[in-house]
């Protein structure tokens, strides 16, 4: 069916139709009327309920605007629209008395419009700010979906130090992390650094490579600095420690020794792997690869990585085993800390052939891989559709 919007009244309402229909998880009644509509779209019912209506929560910047990945909000839409379906972005300050008030896309007009909807049949959470997911709004907004029963994933931003933890419960997991230790105290740091020689070091919440940096100990004692941009040699690790702890501790570091990576025409590669709840257990949307070229810290494509063909690497010892993976850490991310629909993987080989898990993200980035990408867009909105009981068309 055909739902229009009147932004003035800020009202959804139907003139097709003469049955009594509602719109929204809280089922608000949509009246018939001939109003003067900014924009329609075409919709799937359901029960007497129209939708289903996906709502993405993003972040609230200081200016009022909503903040979020733009490109994948619009790729969302369209795959909605196309499966009679629609998607609209709210900041969870938005929520108020069972309504919501957001910006929703229109791909005909290339344009935003806002909209102030009902409650959403399900809710994709890509909050972009972590100051946002330790608000009282957001936590507002989270127990408010409970009481509704609106599915919500995924849940918050995972903590590195947390993550090493929780893995560390599980044989297969714990064999594949490096050893980790939170950066707290000077002597503790030393210690790790003596025994293992050469250790990376990363905030605990960081994404994209974003201050990663590595520290080798040579036989003087004197401690190489290698940053993504500087390299620096201090005389001692007390030197280092003097110059850096201030930072180490308020952005909640965690160190870890480094890895040997295989490589590949003498530079180091990693797989970035995309997973997606089917419905039928944890599967792999796509895989890529990213190989280092002037720094060996990380391969990530801000950072100066280059995209390579996983087909070029490809085994079916990597197929089976990260299909294991991804089931593993989908399984055990949801029985832990609540619903995970997606999520990526940074992981690679050893120097020696065995496998390593650097991180997981709970707010994949874009992949440049165009294919995996497309895939990864339609299966969140096969998700989506499915945890709201609208099967996508």
């Amino acid at each position: 069916m055909k739902l229009f919007y009147d932004s003035w009244q800020e009202l959804w309402f139907q003139n097709d139709s003469t049955e009594r229909l509602s719109f929204g998880a809280n089922k608000v009644p949509l009246p018939h009327a001939d109003g003067k509509a900014v924009f329609s779209v075409d919709i799937n019912t359901k029960h007497d309920n129209v939708g289903p209506l996906i709502g993405i929560m993003a972040s609230l910047s200081t200016k009022g605007t909503v903040v979020g990945n733009a490109p994948l909000f619009k790729a969302l839409q369209r795959e909605a629209l196309a499966n009679g379906g629609v998607t609209f972005v709210f900041p969870p300050e938005g929520i108020n008395n069972g309504r919501v008030s957001g910006f929703m896309f229109l791909p005909e007009k290339n344009a935003w419009y806002s909209v102030v909807t009902p409650l959403p049949h399900a809710v994709y959470n890509r909050v972009p700010l972590r100051k946002t997911e330790d608000s009282p709004a957001f936590n507002q907004a989270g127990e408010l979906f409970t009481e509704w029963r609106i599915p919500f994933f995924n849940p918050s931003f995972i903590d590195k130090s947390e993550l090493y933890q929780l893995f560390s419960s599980r044989p297969f997991l714990k064999s594949l992390m490096p050893e980790t230790i939170n950066v707290s105290e000077k002597q503790e740091l030393a210690d790790f650094l003596t025994k293992h020689e050469g250790i990376y070091l990363k905030p605990a919440l960081s994404s994209r490579g974003s201050g990663i940096f590595s520290l080798r100990k040579e036989e003087n004692g004197s401690i190489h600095f290698k940053s993504h941009t500087k390299k620096r040699i201090y005389p001692a690790f007390s030197h280092f420690w003097e110059e850096n702890s201030s930072e180490l501790l308020s952005r909640h570091y965690i160190a870890q020794v480094e890895i040997i990576p295989d490589l590949l025409e003498g530079n180091r590669y990693d797989f970035r792997i995309h997973g997606h709840d089917s419905g039928k257990g944890y599967q792999i949307t796509g895989i890529g690869v990213r190989q280092s070229q002037k720094q060996s810290l990380t391969t990530h494509i801000p950072n100066g990585g280059r995209l390579i063909p996983y087909e070029r690497v490809q085994t079916k010892q990597h197929d089976d085993f990260f299909a294991k993976l991804v089931t593993e850490v989908g399984e055990l991310l949801t029985k832990e800390m609540g619903y995970f629909g997606e999520f990526s993987l940074d992981a690679g080989v050893t120097k020696s052939g065995d496998y390593v898990l650097y991180e997981v993200n709970s707010k994949p980035m874009e992949f440049n891989e165009v294919e995996i990408e497309k895939r990864r867009v339609k299966k969140i909105i096969e998700l989506l559709f499915r945890k709201a009981d609208f099967k996508a068309e």
